[in-house]
């Protein structure tokens, strides 16, 4: 296994450490490799998938694999709406996607969920609707309700925004092993939130097995696309 410092420090274009600033993450997990690259000639991630499941080829990720798998969050939190949102309970039985970021990010955020929904644009629309993708802001302070709606709605309307608490939010990046958010103060009451940058990918027994980094030489997108239809209808199998 390849710590994921060492992947930060060779092996160029995955920004594991932060949005808006230059400061350093510690590694949550270990992983096999960095996220791979499609090759154009292999098949549709669909075909892929198909096949998978009728025992005709192996299942093959691309994205990061972490070892051992995240835990997905028993937590409560508030949508966007007002309600309560019990994310074991609402995500059950859904390949769900975590994103954690904030809406007046400058730039990985907004990237990362753009290439997330053009994604999900190009997938079948029966696959999409077994899937959940939950953001969770690591800006308390000025993301409430309505601005985190109005971020998420420029992407996909379906996506789930929630809001969370300093107390619990320093709780949960504990236990996700992310590094506690830090803020850089650009002056007039501005600032930039520190923190991890990876979307994690929740198969239905409720782990996260695979984590999609920001890319800076792009790839993401393909990544992703070549991915998300096979972990829809294979769940989490084991390419070893």
């Amino acid at each position: 296994m390849w710590p994921l410092t060492t992947l930060f420090a060779a092996l160029v274009a995955i920004a594991l450490a932060a949005c808006g600033s230059e400061d350093g993450s510690q590694p949550p997990f270990e992983v096999e490799g960095p996220p791979r690259p499609v090759d154009s000639t292999e098949e549709a991630g669909d075909e892929q998938a198909s096949a998978a499941s009728e025992g005709g080829s192996e299942v093959r990720y691309r994205g990061a694999i972490a070892t051992p798998p995240l835990p997905k969050p028993d937590l409560v939190l508030t949508d966007t709406n007002g309600d309560p949102f019990d994310v074991l309970a609402e995500t059950e039985g859904y390949l769900t996607l975590l994103y954690l970021g904030y809406t007046h990010c400058p730039d990985i955020c907004p990237a990362h969920l753009l290439d997330l929904s053009k994604v999900l644009e190009q997938m079948d629309p029966a696959q999409v609707e077994r899937i959940r993708v939950v953001f969770i802001t690591t800006d308390p302070e000025r993301d409430d309700a309505a601005a985190i709606r109005r971020w998420l709605d420029l992407f996909d309307d379906r996506f789930i925004g929630l809001t969370i608490d300093p107390e619990t939010l320093s709780s949960l990046l504990t236990s996700l092993g992310m590094p506690q958010i830090v803020k850089q103060d650009l002056g007039d009451g501005r600032y930039t939130v520190s923190h991890a940058t990876y979307l994690i990918a929740y198969t239905p027994d409720n782990l996260g097995h695979i984590v999609y980094p920001f890319l800076m030489g792009g790839g993401l997108r393909e990544i992703m696309a070549h991915d998300l239809p096979l972990l829809v209808e294979n769940g989490w199998q084991d390419p070893s």
